[in-house]
């Protein structure tokens, strides 16, 4: 405020002139939220009228496959009049470069010793990159299906044979491994008793809100799913066909409830939490373990079924490719004592903690935790979509059909809103529950979307968090998060290191995706409230969207 001759003049709050970063509290950054967003941002509030056609069809994952070659070839070779190519489906840990290349070495050092068949011609492995849930649903949809399949732990084949899908073990330990729960120093005696996880203990202390834990998303990651079949085994008191019980989902649900976050994948869960300290403990294989930076002050124990990388043939490999798959399997063993170098074989003595012997208590499983997963709550969630310049063409094209198919993943009792964005932020749809009318008024608004202008996310960001806070007031019971897509850095509005400790401190988790490039902000907005970081191309959007929303919806 100025006084001039007498009168109180009023200046205008200007971006980089407001000291934001300077609060302790929740209380103290919803009121500097409350003033960026009225005084700085100023957002208009023009709402979409326009309802679009309901699909009345369910969507499924499997309908958002995007092209197989959205998957890296870590070893390319391809059939030729002297060469039968074999290519495998191989899990992250294996397929990727230094200690993560296990699988990508051992094919050059196999291909390069011509493996000859007996029709003549030379059998090399071809490597694809593709994490074990993603490949298992290339095989459940028939499509892209590869000559051999190779995820994290057998609970994918499990699986995969359960629901008629052909397969052939080659060899039932490649890699091995274990997954285990990353636990605080401090905190290991409240869920182990003898050094070993005490399962009964760790679901306890969760279930009572002592404890935060977070895991992976199921559907993607085999540590997810070891860990989800863990629990349901435990409240199940060891009985697989309790397992699937309504009184074992009312157990989780409540479970549940303790679980502050859900990671895309171990390297996501990672990310978000090493650092920021919140979570006592996550899971991670322990290969990932043994070669990660930053994990001092924590401790790996291990639980559920093996991780041990088994070998499949599937039903695309004739009886050539399956002699190039043993004789890869048998060149593996034959090299066994390198698997220590990438991190491998660290617990050979750690047994199963259990067994399964239906493949299709998996499927069940995971639709438990689908309906689960919120713990009883509904959840608030404000799209933050970036209609900037750059969008234009492809991206803002592959964005609309991506909202528009996994909208069918988020629950009708869950509430949604939508904000957009360039230079200047909209709020084209407040936040209510999401009904046939509120789905058709946001489906509208996604059409209607057209690009234009500059990029203020971190401007998007603050308002939808006003929104979701707002709507808290009245709605309480509500968990709030944020969904950020955007394709480009922000070059308009308030820089991220002006407000950062705001949205920390509002402990509101906003989960982002990064179309066709790789967004250091965006990385580090979702890694302040443990929320989860994808970088996706215009091609996977759909997919890597519905994946999202699968998670968290």
């Amino acid at each position: 405020m100025k006084k001039l001759i007498g009168l109180t003049i009023t200046l205008p709050l200007l971006a980089g002139c407001f000291d934001a970063n300077n609060v302790q509290n929740f209380d103290e950054a919803e009121v500097r939220l409350g003033e960026l967003v009225q005084e700085t941002i100023q957002p208009s509030r023009i709402e979409n009228q326009y309802r679009a056609n309901i699909k009345l069809s369910s969507t499924n994952l499997l309908e958002l496959l995007p092209d197989i070659n959205e998957y890296t070839m870590s070893v390319d070779v391809r059939d030729s009049a002297r060469t039968e190519a074999v290519e495998i489906f191989t899990s992250s840990e294996k397929a990727g470069e230094g200690v993560d290349g296990i699988y990508v070495d051992l094919a050059r050092q196999f291909n390069a010793e011509q493996f000859e068949l007996p029709n003549g011609k030379v059998g090399q492995i071809a490597i694809r990159r593709i994490a074990s849930g993603a490949a298992a649903s290339f095989l459940l949809a028939g499509q892209n299906v590869p000559d051999g399949y190779s995820p994290s732990n057998l609970l994918w084949g499990q699986m995969l044979s359960s629901q008629g899908v052909e397969l052939t073990e080659i060899a039932r330990q490649t890699a091995p491994n274990v997954a285990g729960v990353v636990v605080q120093d401090d905190k290991v005696d409240q869920i182990t008793t003898n050094g070993d996880l005490d399962i009964q203990k760790l679901l306890t202390v969760v279930t009572s809100g002592e404890f935060a834990m977070g895991y992976t998303n199921p559907y993607q990651s085999s540590t997810g799913l070891n860990f989800l079949l863990t629990v349901l085994h435990a409240f199940a008191q060891g009985e697989e066909r309790q397992m699937l019980a309504p009184d074992v989902a009312s157990a989780f649900e409540a479970f549940q409830r303790g679980v502050p976050f859900v990671a895309q994948n171990t390297l996501q869960m990672r990310e978000a939490t090493v650092g920021s300290g919140v979570l006592d403990a996550f899971v991670m294989e322990y290969q990932t373990f043994a070669n990660a930076n930053g994990l001092g002050g924590y401790e790996f124990v291990p639980f559920g079924v093996r991780h041990d990388s088994p070998l499949y043939a599937t039903g695309e490999a004739d009886e050539n490719e399956r002699l190039v798959l043993e004789a890869f399997a048998q060149f593996i063993a034959d090299n066994r004592q390198v698997a220590r170098q990438y991190g491998f074989n660290q617990n050979p003595s750690y047994q199963p903690a259990y067994e399964l012997d239906d493949g299709s208590v998996i499927l069940s499983a995971q639709r438990i935790w689908k309906d689960k997963k919120s713990g009883g709550r509904p959840i608030a969630a404000m799209f933050v979509a970036d209609v900037s310049g750059s969008m234009d063409g492809d991206r803002i094209r592959a964005l609309k059909i991506a909202l528009d198919e996994s909208a069918n993943f988020v629950s009708s009792r869950n509430s949604i809103g939508l904000v957009t964005f360039n230079d200047r932020v909209n709020v084209d749809l407040p936040i209510r529950e999401f009904d046939l009318q509120q789905k058709s008024q946001f489906l509208g608004a996604v059409e209607r979307m057209s690009a234009g202008g500059g990029t203020a996310t971190n401007d998007a960001i603050l308002v939808a968090a006003h929104e979701l806070l707002n709507f808290a007031k009245t709605h309480p019971e509500h968990k709030l998060t944020i969904f950020v897509l955007s394709d480009g850095e922000t070059r308009n509005g308030l820089p991220l290191g002006d407000v950062e400790k705001v949205i920390q401190m509002l402990n509101i988790p906003v989960h982002s995706i990064a179309y066709g490039f790789e967004s250091a902000d965006l990385k580090k907005v979702s890694g302040l409230v443990e929320a989860s970081y994808t970088e996706s191309s215009t091609g996977s959007a759909a997919y890597q969207i519905g994946n999202l929303l699968n998670a968290q919806m």
